[in-house]
Order: C-alpha cells, then structure tokens, then sequence
C-alpha cells in the first residue's frame, strides 16, 4: 500500500446539515486544560487522553450542564468550551491561513506547540456535514535544517472522513497526541510532521450495554496504518498503531497502546507478514535466518505499553496524578509481558484567580533504557531497531518523545486561561539528553538520536501569550537556555510569532 503526501485529493461530498468539526484538535493546550478540569471535576465521564478528540460525547455532555450549578473554575472552562462548540456549529465551511516566524529552529515541541521549522505559511479550508468531513491545507516550510523536512511544500493538516454508524474513517495527515502528558507523550506525539495514515475511531465514547462489558466503562479505540518516508535507512517502512482507553471508575481513565513498524523496501510486506506481526510471531534480532532462543524478538520494530491518570478534588481544588510506560519488546516468544520499559510521570492541578484559570503541572520522563542482559547496562536501544535503523522516527524526528532516547528531563508547566478566550503558558524545563555520551551511528549524522549526537545538560525557560481578538488569533512566544556539552557552556534563544486569521464570517 503506498501513501504519499500527493494520495490526498480534496474531494467530499455536500451535506444538507451542518454538526461541529468530527474532533478536537492536538494544537490548543488551554482548551485541553479547560477539558480537563471538566473531567477531573465529574462534569465530563469521557475518556480525554487520546487526541485528536472526538466532539461527539463532549457535544451532548455539554447541551445537559447546567451552568448555574458550576463552581467559577468549572465555569470558566465551560464557557471556553461552549464557545469553541458554537463557533464551529455556525458553519459548515471553515477558511483559515496562518503565518509562522522564528528566529531559530525549535527543538523541542510539547501540546499544542508544534511549530518548529524556522518559517511556515499555511492556508486551508474545512468543511463539515453530518457524516462527510474534508480539510485541504497547503504549508510552505523553510528550515534551517532541510533534512529533517525535505517537502517545503506540503499539505500536513489535510484529510478526509467519513462517520458510519458509531465509527469514524478517515485519510490524511492529521496530529496525534497519545496519552496524559502535556509535555511530551512516549507512544506517539506531535514532535514529528503527521503521518499520512488511514484510520479509524470509535466516535461517541458511550459504554457497552451488556453486563459482561459494561464494567469498563465509556471507552474509546482508535487504529492506523501509516505510510513512513523514502528517504530512510528502510525506505517506505509501514507503521501500524492502534489505542484503547477506557474508564472503569469516574475519577480513573486507563489507556493502552502499541506500534508496529513493518514492511518497506526487502522487507516482508505482505498481508500475512502483517498479521504475523500482530499475532506477535518471532525473527532474529541480528537479521540471520536462525538463531536460538535467547536471539529471537518480535517481527518489526514494536513498542507497546499502558497509562492510567487519576483525577479528583480535594477541598474543591482539582488535582490530578498519571503515569505512563512503553517498552521496547516482549522478552520471550508468546509472551505478553513488556520489557525494556521508559517511564512518564505527571502531577498537576488547578485553580482560579477572579475571572483567570491556571494549571500547574510537574510532568518527569526517562528514556535511558538498556535493552541488553542484567549485566550489560548500555543504552542506545530506545526507539532504535537493528532492521530499521532510522528507527522510531518520522523525517528524523521522533514520533515518540521529544527527547528522543537516553533522555532524563523534569518540567514545569504553568497555563493560564482568560475568560475571554485568551492564555498563557511559561514552561522551565531541565533535561540531561544523550546521557550516555554516544552516537550509534556516527558515519551517518540522519541515524540515530535525534537531538544530541553527544552528552548534553539543558535548562530552559519558554513563555508563549496567545491573543484572540475578532478574527485574528495571535501568539507570541520567546525562549532562553543554556546547555553543557563538554565543559563548555552554550547559551541560546529563540523569538517566534504566529499570526492566525479566519476567514469565515
């Protein structure tokens, strides 16, 4: 199956009704933290770790609340929430363009940052019926670094969908965000450009009927096959990716994910060799035909894991703890068991002052994993395969975490949101990158960790201001850090700004 970015035509059929756009999107952390708050607080029941995020359930939860019966923080994330849902309830065509500036090229993303090429110009138009959907976006890119997005022209951000019965298809490249983090997630991320992917998504999140099920809980599962680039150590790799969440209990949402790198150029690329794949069947981790047991791993490059966030108040202040952990492979054949594991870890919670809401979040990662014996503790193994040695990586940049592998970072996230639809965000982060001091591959600068070749110690402080007047939506942001590559101090900035217009009246 071949996918390129030119396999999207903007072509969908015109609907006689008009409903709001089929998801929330990953590029709005202020609304994500107003959602939030409504579910940490018992207002919304829905799982809201997977983006992007179905309207469906939020729409008919939000048509029930009675605004009067909120407490001022629910208040205020409400009518953020309400306003976003009209907006896109009063039309059925949706025409915007955007421009990006920056003085540097941006390392790192989070949610809702995913600008970081030194310049982009975007321009699309969306629309919305009441099963067909279809948004055609062109982006002109200019980056320092041409290697890590060879297209400087593209059309990211476009698709088309289709809603049968309880289920949403679609094609494009659209931004996943996978998980409880705010600062980066483990599993799949918007750290990288979108994959062009076929998927599919469960739209209204109800829970089963059936006692057997019921338990459960309202639930949600999403699944896709991707087309991965050309230009990589395994040219036109596939990578299938599948996510289920669930919560059992109000206050706990539960989710699990895997990713299954396959096929490409003389690889095994069939129908069977997939299902092989997903039936967890076996092959030499050095690429020989046989080998004992101790040698075996599963076919492709897979990672798999599971995190789980729990929410509650205490004193009516909502709070929130989760965690999350992927790993690399199941230790022995037929095993489900994962091994090889990288850790997230967050806490968080949220209050208001007068008319103003802030989020405070702490979130930690570690991607320094040994993938050898007991005795071996070398690392370089995360996100890396001997097969498919450019790795977990789309256009070298992770899918996964923003740190890549060998990466121990602590961050501080503060979000704060206006009553009239304005926000703010200052992060401090500190991150020890490439820990263990080593290139895997140093004859070959497009393999290998993505964001240092060698040992670093970063500090880093960013504040963003987002500013909606009318039509115009603006942001400015600045970064400062230092860094510590062998003993010697490196200090370094970055000033952008994006200015964001809407056409539709």
């Amino acid at each position: 199956m071949q996918m390129r970015t030119h396999f999207l035509l903007f072509l969908f059929i015109v609907s006689s009704s008009v409903s709001s756009a089929p998801w929330i999107e990953a590029n709005d952390i202020g609304l994500r933290a107003d959602i939030q708050l409504l579910s940490d607080t018992g207002i919304l029941d829905m799982p809201v770790t997977t983006y992007p995020l179905m309207w469906t359930s939020i729409a008919h939860q939000l048509k029930r609340i009675a605004p009067n019966s909120l407490s001022n923080s629910q208040q205020i994330a409400f009518s953020h929430l309400r306003r976003k849902m009209n907006s896109l309830n009063s039309k059925s065509i949706d025409n915007k363009a955007s421009l990006y500036l920056s003085s540097n090229e941006r390392r790192f993303t989070s949610f809702g940052s995913n600008d970081f090429e030194r310049s982009t110009a975007t321009i699309s138009t969306e629309y919305t019926g009441t099963n067909f959907a279809g948004k055609f976006q062109a982006n002109y890119n200019k980056a320092y670094n041409l290697s890590t997005n060879q297209d400087k022209l593209n059309i990211d951000g476009s698709y088309i969908a289709y809603r049968y019965s309880n289920w949403v298809i679609d094609i494009g490249a659209v931004d996943k965000w996978w998980g409880p983090g705010y600062d980066t997630s483990l599993i799949l991320s918007t750290n990288a450009r979108p994959l062009p992917a076929i998927t599919i998504k469960r739209d209204n999140t109800q829970a089963f009927e059936t006692p057997w099920l019921s338990w459960i809980g309202p639930w949600t599962f999403t699944a896709q096959i991707a087309q991965l680039e050309h230009d990589r150590f395994v040219p036109d790799a596939k990578l299938w990716s599948s996510r289920a969440t669930f919560k059992p209990f109000k206050r706990l949402e539960l989710g699990l994910s895997w990713s299954y790198q396959w096929g490409g150029k003389d690889q095994p690329e069939s129908l069977d060799d997939f299902v092989r794949g997903l039936l967890g069947r076996t092959e030499c981790a050095d690429g020989t035909t046989t080998c004992g047991e101790d040698n075996l791993t599963k076919l492709g490059n897979q990672l798999a894991g599971f995190d789980g966030r729990w929410g509650d108040t205490i004193f009516k202040v909502p709070y929130a703890i989760y965690a999350q952990s992927i790993g690399e492979d199941s230790p022995s054949p037929g095993t489900l068991q994962i091994t090889d594991k990288a850790f997230l870890y967050g806490i968080e919670t949220q209050f208001s002052i007068g008319e103003q809401q802030i989020l405070v979040n702490y979130e930690y990662t570690d991607t320094q994993v040994s993938c050898a014996s007991a005795e071996d503790t070398s690392q370089d193994c995360y996100y890396e395969h001997t097969i498919y040695r450019s790795g977990y990586r789309y256009r070298q940049r992770s899918i996964g975490s923003t740190y890549d592998n060998d990466a121990e970072t602590n961050t501080i996230t503060f979000v704060g949101r206006l009553i009239n639809g304005d926000s703010w965000l200052i992060k401090l982060k500190n991150a020890k990158l490439n820990t263990n001091n080593r290139d895997l591959y140093p004859n070959d600068p497009l393999l290998g960790n993505s964001v240092s070749k060698v040992a670093e110690t970063l500090t880093q402080l960013s504040f963003e201001y987002h500013l909606i007047l009318d039509s115009d939506r603006f942001t400015f942001g600045n970064t400062v850090g230092e860094s510590k590559i062998n003993l010697e101090t490196d200090k370094h900035y970055n000033f952008y700004f994006k200015y964001e217009y809407n056409f539709t009246q």
